[in-house]
């Protein structure tokens, strides 16, 4: 037995959403910040609105980075690229930039008229209406069919825009 060196052990966090956390805020922050960082070596020679563009654009890709393997991620990813191939400049050596487009759908598409509830379970057009909306809001949700999948996702997706709330808001204190 002396001969034998003692074998390191890896130390896990007894919370699992720890080590998520952290792992998401390495990749998120390992990408964003030579991304901005060559927005700001560059931001003299562009207009305030490209320069909004391109942010936007890295911080859309970051979140795509740090999160891969969920099937948001991949729509996120593919129409950023996509967009990103309509002629706009390189900004990354990885990526293009381009502004993510919106949705597609108001406020109102999702909501009943002021002062009433939707209460949950009232029927089953409310909740298919209600899955519809979900839908529109999850990158990639529309090709999603299992609902039980899709929910699952859009957890994931919130987790992960949380997490990515935390790190801008602790940049911009910062």
């Amino acid at each position: 037995m002396e001969g034998q060196k003692a074998k390191r052990k890896r130390v896990y966090s007894v919370e699992p959403n720890k080590v998520v956390q952290a792992k998401f805020t390495r990749s998120y922050m390992n990408y964003l910040a030579p991304a901005l960082k060559k927005i700001k070596e560059r931001r003299s020679s562009m207009e305030a609105k490209k320069v909004e563009n391109i942010v936007k654009y890295e911080v859309d890709m970051a979140m795509v980075i740090s999160s891969q393997g969920f099937a948001w991620s991949n729509a996120l990813k593919t129409k950023l690229q996509k967009n990103g191939d309509e002629g706009s400049s390189r900004v990354s050596n990885n990526y293009q930039e381009n502004q993510m487009s919106q949705v597609g759908f108001s406020k109102q598409d999702c909501l009943k008229s002021e002062g009433s509830e939707i209460l949950v379970g009232e029927n089953d057009e409310d909740e298919d209406e209600q899955l519809r909306c979900l839908r529109k809001l999850l990158p990639g949700g529309e090709e999603i069919r299992c609902d039980d999948e899709m929910v699952s996702e859009l957890e994931s997706y919130v987790s992960c825009l949380q997490m990515q709330v935390n790190i801008l808001k602790c940049l911009t204190d910062y």
